[in-house]
């Protein structure tokens, strides 16, 4: 496929330790439907990735590199370059796996702050056994709290253990894979509730702490909100 038959350009995260499995298995039925439809697809298994835990440096404020030196500063490439993000992990104790918890931490300051994810397209997927963990879990893995655009947030109970099979949910994946491409390409804007939403938590986050801006801790996310007009 040439560059300009590439119609959407689309990360699949594995946020899953292990390799396998029902939801990493969702989310490889999902990249390949929407690569059926013209996607490029990029894979991202977290389990195979490099990450140092965030140490709280703050270095990546003031200056949107960080210093650690591993895998996350080509991810954070990846992710600026896609138009549209799948993500999957499992329930882990009513929660969410710790390594998808530490890839979120790493972008948090840059991305998230920098509101480089503001608009991007997520389709998430969940699971657990029983019972717990829904809300938590696809928190993270939608990254709503920095302005994205949520297409589907699909969670599914497989059982303990697990008879539920990827095969099972395929009409649900592709009829999500097909809103979620379909979003992609057609450059669908924010819907209004989260746009509402934006405005009055970046009047906060602008308000109590970019324009305070202590000891210059908010440098790089003060440059990338003036870069987009959100900051004077």
């Amino acid at each position: 496929m040439n560059e300009t038959e590439i119609k959407a350009r689309i990360l699949c995260v594995y946020g899953n330790p292990k390799q396998g499995g029902f939801v990493h298995g969702c989310v490889g039925h999902i990249a390949d439907h929407l690569a059926e439809k013209g996607a490029e697809i990029d894979h991202l298994r977290l389990g195979e990735c490099t990450m140092g835990d965030c140490v709280g440096c703050f270095t990546c404020l003031r200056t949107g590199n960080c210093p650690i030196k591993d895998d996350m500063n080509e991810i954070i490439d990846r992710i600026r370059s896609c138009d549209g993000i799948v993500t999957g992990a499992s329930v882990r104790n009513g929660f969410f796996p710790a390594i998808f918890k530490l890839f979120y931490e790493r972008i948090t300051y840059i991305l998230g702050f920098g509101r480089e994810l503001r608009g991007k397209y997520i389709l998430a997927v969940g699971a657990v056994g029983k019972a717990g963990g829904r809300k938590p879990l696809g928190r993270l893995l939608t990254f709503r709290e920095f302005h994205t655009y949520v297409s589907d947030y699909l969670f599914f109970r497989t059982g303990i253990p697990t008879t539920l099979t990827t095969a099972d949910v395929a009409p649900a994946l592709d009829k999500a894979a097909d809103k979620f491409y379909e979003a992609v390409t057609a450059r669908r804007p924010l819907p209004w509730r989260v746009r509402m939403l934006e405005r009055v938590d970046n009047f906060i986050m602008r308000k109590f702490l970019l324009e305070r801006n202590p000891d210059h801790v908010y440098d790089y996310v003060i440059s990338r909100w003036k870069d987009q007009g959100m900051m004077r």
